[in-house]
């Protein structure tokens, strides 16, 4: 069985690169109304990046359970419980 992790490589790849823009940028707390718009597309640009971390642990747990559900087709029998 071969393992496919290409979804979850791509979703690491674009996590990454968001990663790297965001990383050292200067929060401004000016009280002004293109602060609050700049803090609020913060905000979203972060639980976005927290969305892309869940969802590469969605895909690489389905590529576990694929595997686990292939692997189990082979039924190997359990230490002390096989006749002899």
């Amino acid at each position: 069985m071969e393992i496919d992790l290409h979804a979850a490589i791509q979703t690491t790849e674009e996590l990454l690169a968001r990663l790297r823009e965001l990383h050292g940028t200067e929060a401004d707390d000016a009280p002004t109304r293109k602060s609050r718009r700049y803090r609020t597309e913060m905000t979203r640009t972060l639980l976005y990046l927290a969305h892309l971390g869940d969802r590469v642990s969605v895909e690489v747990m389905d590529t576990y359970f694929a595997f686990k559900q292939g692997a189990d087709l082979i039924e190997e029998p359990v230490a002390g419980t096989a006749d002899e």
